[in-house]
């Protein structure tokens, strides 16, 4: 099965093979890679080819490299949407995708709520971190006005777990709620604005799907975002100052109370079931005992795609993620030439990542072996080889010892661990390794770090430019400025964290005293902490 690998010495990541599964991959034939659609199923079969070139064989007991994943696509009829407050002096109706942002029901076709409001500051209950912002209040039956993210006290990747609306979702159900308001507060806007939310959120959107149980999702009906007019006239009808409340939400958790008005949506959905898979390959490992250990490489395979206007329709996610799956590729094909590793490594190209992780929240529900076998899952999202980057910033690598084994990496490529630039984004939350730090498994989620270069000076104009322009649009193509030897330098990073978790005398451990270990694996094994 192994026999075809190479010599050791020769096997080396390679920049012609990154920009050659990247340029497949963004190509225009394709048409892009939504999930769900042609171009996202040739992908598949292309990273299923690549998988058995390399020897990979699929997950044991499974006859392919292929998990389906049942999915929903759900769309909003033409003005299906009616949503008003019902206050004492009549009700006032605010627009969907002017006035507050919803998008089409996961679970009925037509529909209509009409129910009390509570505001419930972060809605966030965290025991662990003596959070609670429902203690008090009688939420069931009713609606939760809600802030998006979390308190800045908490701990950054804790902080980034109770920003996720779908967690917010959990939360509210379980404390009986029924639908949930999202406010907008001055700082969550440098992050996710009011202007992208009411134009996307309307959109067309995915879930996956259960045929025992229907979409699983928190049991909430509806998750409406407000814009500033309607947050503005809410309020007002209770005489509270909502930028004061935004105001001391920054030093201090802001208090509950029941607003003196309803809510009233009515919505009208279509939906369309289909299936889109993820992609699993392993390389066995070659230790009789490791071997039934694996390491998880997650990269999404989809592509985000968004309102298809002017002359340039298709969204060919080249920077996000064809070249993240290229330097996927690219680390499994070099494994395999090196012998394998003593664990078994898992590579995994996720769908419907752009829809909320779907494909790895499927996986994690359903999974293809036993979890408890997964002792790590390293995520490689985005290429942002822009410039030559000095540092590293290796998200989830001061909580256990994967942040070692990075670190080890990190240097073998001429460069040092960079600390997180914009913690308050919650970035640890926001890929497919979330799911799994979800299941209490210790997570990596690195990225170049943004400016510095190797020769100490700094550029950030083409980085900056990505951003600002042509992330999530159709210019990100094969026309952006990447520069391939440092699309190399990053694979070389990439695969000398995933061959050294594999080989590592020890399982990934999560360091004693860790925050995110407390709440999400509370009875794993530790280490003591060291060099992260």
């Amino acid at each position: 099965m192994l026999a075809h690998r190479g010599n050791a010495q020769t096997a080396i990541v390679s920049a012609d093979a990154i920009k050659a599964h990247t340029a497949f991959l963004a190509a225009d034939v394709l048409g892009g890679r939504e999930a769900g659609t042609q171009g996202y199923d040739i992908a598949a079969t292309y990273v299923a080819a690549q998988f058995a070139s390399y020897g990979l064989v699929p997950v044991p007991g499974q006859a392919d490299f292929f998990q389906q994943v049942p999915l929903r696509r759900r769309s909003l009829h033409s003005n299906g949407v009616r949503f008003e407050l019902l206050t004492k002096r009549g009700p006032i109706v605010f627009e969907n995708g002017q006035d507050i942002a919803v998008d089409a029901s996961p679970y009925s076709r037509d529909e209509r709520i009409e129910v009390g409001l509570v505001f419930a500051g972060w809605g966030i209950s965290a025991p662990s971190l003596k959070h609670d912002d429902y203690s008090g209040l009688n939420v069931k039956g009713k609606a939760v006005v809600i802030l998006e993210g979390a308190p800045a006290s908490f701990p950054g990747a804790l902080r980034a777990h109770y920003s996720w609306t779908q967690q917010k979702e959990r939360m509210a159900a379980a404390a009986g709620a029924v639908a949930l308001l999202t406010l907008k507060s001055p700082e969550r806007e440098q992050f996710s604005p009011w202007e992208r939310a009411r134009q996307v959120r309307p959109l067309p959107a995915l879930g996956w799907v259960d045929p025992q149980r229907g979409e699983v999702a928190a049991p909430i009906k509806a998750t409406v975002t407000l814009g500033p007019r309607a947050a503005e006239t809410l309020f007002g009808q209770a005489k509270r100052d909502i930028d004061r409340i935004y105001r001391q939400s920054l030093t201090s958790p802001p208090r509950g109370f029941e607003l003196p008005a309803q809510m009233r949506l009515s919505r009208k959905s279509s939906h369309e079931d289909l299936s889109s898979p993820n992609v699993i390959g392993v390389l066995p490992g070659t230790d009789p005992v490791l071997k039934h250990e694996y390491v998880a490489i997650v990269s999404h395979l989809d592509t985000w795609v968004g309102t298809k206007t002017g002359s340039d329709v298709i969204y060919n996610g080249a920077v996000d993620n064809a070249g993240g799956i290229a330097v996927m590729l690219e680390a499994a094909r070099v494994l395999s030439a090196q012998g394998g590793a003593k664990r078994s490594v898992l590579f995994f190209a996720t769908t419907a990542e752009e829809k909320g992780l779907l494909g790895s929240d499927y996986f994690v529900e359903h999974p293809s072996l036993p979890l408890r076998q997964i002792v790590g899952a390293i995520s490689v999202d985005g290429l942002m080889a822009f410039h030559d980057f000095a540092g590293i910033v290796a998200l989830g690598a001061e909580h256990s010892t994967l942040g070692r084994m990075s670190l080890e990496a990190a240097r073998a490529i001429d460069a040092v661990h960079a600390p997180d630039p914009i913690p308050g984004r919650g970035n640890l939350a926001l890929s497919d390794q979330y799911p799994f730090l979800r299941m209490g498994i210790p997570v990596l989620f690195p990225n170049p770090d943004r400016g510095r270069t190797r020769s100490g000076g700094m550029d950030v104009t083409t980085w900056d430019e990505y951003e600002s322009r042509h992330y999530h649009q159709p210019s990100d193509d094969m026309s952006l400025p990447l520069q391939w030897d440092v699309a190399q330098r990053w694979g070389q990073y990439i695969y000398g964290a995933i061959a050294a978790a594999a080989n590592a005398p020890e399982r990934p451990l999560w360091y004693e005293g860790d925050e995110l270990a407390a709440v999400f694996a509370p009875q794993a094994q530790r280490a003591p902490r060291g060099e992260p």
